[in-house]
């Protein structure tokens, strides 16, 4: 099983995504951080916040959807109906 704070990195590997590759993506969904902050926040999710998690497990969850994959990060924040 692998820990909660290094679940962003086993799904881009399993994703088959390089970290620059991931960069990419995350800048694309808006994403700002630099490419180092951005890979350490991978390597151990508690140094990032709940959006840029959201971030990146978006950009992986894409690449999986491109994949015929389900979406298998979860997300931090859930979104609110009102």
């Amino acid at each position: 099983m692998v820990s909660v704070d290094r679940e962003l990195d086993h799904a881009r590997q399993v994703a088959g995504l390089t970290i620059e590759q991931l960069w990419l993506a995350y800048v694309g969904l808006g994403g700002t951080s630099s490419l180092a902050v951005m890979a350490s926040g991978v390597a151990d999710s508690h140094l990032i916040t709940a959006h840029e998690h959201d971030l990146i497990g978006h950009a992986i969850n894409e690449r999986f959807m491109d994949m015929d994959q389900d979406y298998p990060v979860p997300y931090r924040r859930q979104a609110t109906i009102r």
